[in-house]
């Protein structure tokens, strides 16, 4: 096991906060956002690996809201988030999407 420095810790504590201050219902919301933002973002070697043909955005799309689906890969989201868009663009991202104004649906 390699020993964590201080910048990882940091990120780790730092995700823990924002995954702690989005309210659970707009998870949907969250994931829909940042799964696009990543996939914008992703080589096309990537998306090849992905999906076998590098113009197929739409199933690489699929793939990864399948993965981030579950609840407890939350925390996974953020963090893969943070790597591959950067901390500021996905605070700006999650800030933009005023989740703090969403009404919590009744059930």
């Amino acid at each position: 096991m390699q020993p964590q420095n201080s910048s990882n810790a940091t990120d780790l504590d730092l995700v823990d906060q924002v995954v702690a201050l989005i309210p659970e219902w707009t998870w949907g919301i969250v994931k829909q956002h940042l799964v696009t933002a990543l996939v914008d973002l992703m080589p096309t070697a990537i998306i090849k690996r992905l999906t076998n043909d590098e113009t197929n955005n739409d199933r690489a799309q699929e793939i990864l809201d399948d993965y981030y689906a579950p609840l407890n890969r939350n925390n996974d989201l953020i963090l893969d988030s943070f790597r591959i868009l950067g901390k500021e663009q996905t605070l700006h991202t999650l800030d933009a999407l005023q989740l703090n104004k969403l009404i919590k649906p009744i059930d």
